[in-house]
């Protein structure tokens, strides 16, 4: 029983159909129940007040939740930097609920250029669609899918992200995303936390 907390729109309906996705994806067999999304702007996901409202409201909620995934942007920060400060952050106010918080190196949208191939021809891509070398390197994954996009349509994270949540290469973005990676191994370690 999972609750996450998001920052954007587009998380809020892509993430749940991404770990539905995924889990399986990891592990055969493997199940978790993930709740809708609590979103969190990423500057109030940042500082404690606003993060401990959000953390009692999720591990409030029935039935309940057995850990907590928050999921944030670098941006041009640190993920691992970003990811400790919300840890500690957490742990001052809610030591009590199992947590862990994944931090996409840039953006959520490298990841969909790390599994790119999974896109090719969806939505109008192009059908030879290929990632880039180092995705988590490119400042712009939204502007980079834009570009692909056919004329006179650009990405739009509300728009596009829940299908291609759905579609994007897992096995080739756990490659060549190490943040994704990182969600990857998290989830596979929730799955065995105990309940609240």
């Amino acid at each position: 029983m999972i609750a996450p907390v998001v920052e954007g729109h587009g998380e809020e309906r892509a993430l749940q159909s991404l770990l539905h996705r995924l889990i399986p994806h990891l592990r055969e067999g493997a199940y978790a129940h993930i709740q809708p999304p609590y979103r969190l702007p990423r500057d109030r996901m940042l500082k404690s007040e606003p993060l401990a409202q959000a953390l009692t409201v999720v591990a409030a909620r029935q039935p309940q939740p057995t850990a907590v995934l928050v999921l944030l942007d670098a941006d041009d920060d640190c993920a691992v930097d970003l990811a400790a400060q919300v840890h500690a952050l957490a742990h001052a106010s809610h030591a009590h609920v199992p947590l862990t918080a994944v931090v996409a190196v840039r953006e959520f949208e490298a990841w969909f250029l790390a599994g790119a191939a999974g896109l090719a021809g969806h939505m109008g891509l192009p059908t030879d669609l290929t990632p880039p070398p180092h995705p988590e390197s490119i400042r712009g994954a939204k502007e980079w899918l834009s570009k692909r996009m056919p004329a006179g349509i650009a990405y739009s994270p509300p728009a596009h992200q829940p299908s291609f949540a759905t579609r994007f290469d897992l096995d080739a973005a756990r490659d060549a995303a190490p943040s994704f990676d990182k969600l990857c191994r998290e989830l596979l370690r929730l799955l065995n936390y105990p309940a609240l």
